[in-house]
């Protein structure tokens, strides 16, 4: 089959989830509306009071910085003469869920929790192409510039990781490590999705949010549900409702979703070009036993693209890692960063 072939062939396929995953969309969007209509319970505004852990001293101090033209909100935490230490959120997160790392590492590194562009407090660009993958890079190539400093240890999850791959690729001279928890390259995604079968149905959010409107309307439902079932686990309690609430208390706001969800309408494609990389920058991966959204045969694809990569299985977790298994996921961050003489 020709290149041109298979891309035709990718953009129908796409298209067609993307059709399908609307018209379900839609039809519980419907009936969400009906019954709220026969129960009379339309849904309430939610009080946008900011919870009381979110400014807790322990996790460091609240900043705002301008890169790349855009203004982000951070959380920095321990002493600004050791090592950097820079931590990229995912969807649908923000520096908050990087609260249990900041209090284990801030006593050895210089830790720094941003607000993606388009989360949490930071700035909020309207058009889906400022939420290109490149741009993205710009922010965390500028942001270790403003920070002063010529290297930094880049921690990541989900979305965070895939702009920490690409930052690799891109500034390897830049990092002393790269860890990617719960997260992929996009080129391994691309590849691994329209050749396994089951990683597609994983991954069916990603053809649906290229729609627009509805997949906000969806997410939005019933209280923000959609926190509740993708992080809070049955006899677990290191994410707890409170922490729920931080999250609600963000993606409450209006528009609050849509510009998350541009960061996969600005970078969905149908074609990427093969890439093979050598430079020995220590890089970890590290992915969940139980995660909803990514299959391990994910981590195969990326051995391919990298020469100096180190993969693990976190055990008895799922997708949130880093908030799940705190402890877990600390000690193989630590093993890892005392390997290579971080």
């Amino acid at each position: 089959m020709s290149e041109l072939t298979k891309t035709v062939a990718l953009f129908v396929l796409s298209n067609c989830f993307t059709i399908l995953y609307s018209i379900l969309a839609l039809w519980t969007l419907t009936l969400n509306y009906v019954k709220n209509i026969f129960l009379s319970s339309s849904s309430q505004k939610r009080k946008l009071e900011p919870p009381a852990c979110l400014f807790d001293p322990k996790y460091g101090l609240h900043k705002y910085i301008k890169v790349n033209n855009v203004k982000l909100h951070y959380v920095e935490s321990g002493d600004s003469s050791k090592p950097l230490m820079l931590f990229l959120h995912g969807f649908p997160e923000f520096w908050y869920s990087w609260r249990h790392q900041i209090v284990e590492f801030q006593k050895d590194y210089w830790c720094i929790a941003i607000d993606m562009r388009g989360y949490g407090d930071s700035e909020r660009p309207e058009k889906v192409s400022d939420y290109k993958l490149d741009i993205l890079v710009e922010d965390v190539r500028d942001l270790i510039r403003q920070l002063g400093r010529e290297k930094c240890i880049l921690v990541s999850h989900d979305w965070g990781g895939i702009i920490a791959c690409r930052f690799r690729d891109v500034y390897p001279e830049v990092l002393d490590a790269v860890i990617l928890l719960a997260s992929i390259s996009r080129e391994s995604w691309f590849k691994c999705v329209f050749s396994d079968f089951k990683q597609m149905m994983k991954s069916w959010y990603v053809f649906f949010f290229r729609m627009p409107y509805i997949p906000e309307q969806l997410l939005q439902l019933n209280n923000l549900n959609v926190f509740d079932k993708s992080m809070l686990v049955p006899g677990k309690d290191s994410i707890t409702s409170k922490d729920i609430e931080c999250y609600k208390y963000w993606f409450a706001k209006d528009f609050a979703f849509t510009y998350p969800i541009n960061y996969y309408r600005a970078n969905f494609a149908y074609s990427l070009p093969e890439k093979h990389l050598e430079e020995n920058v220590p890089m970890l991966v590290a992915h969940a036993a139980n995660d909803l959204y990514i299959r391990h045969s994910i981590l195969d694809m990326m051995k391919k693209q990298y020469d100096y990569i180190e993969t693990t299985i976190v055990k008895d977790c799922r997708h949130f890692l880093q908030q799940e298994e705190p402890e877990k996921v600390n000690k193989i961050i630590r093993e890892f960063l005392i390997k290579h003489k971080l």
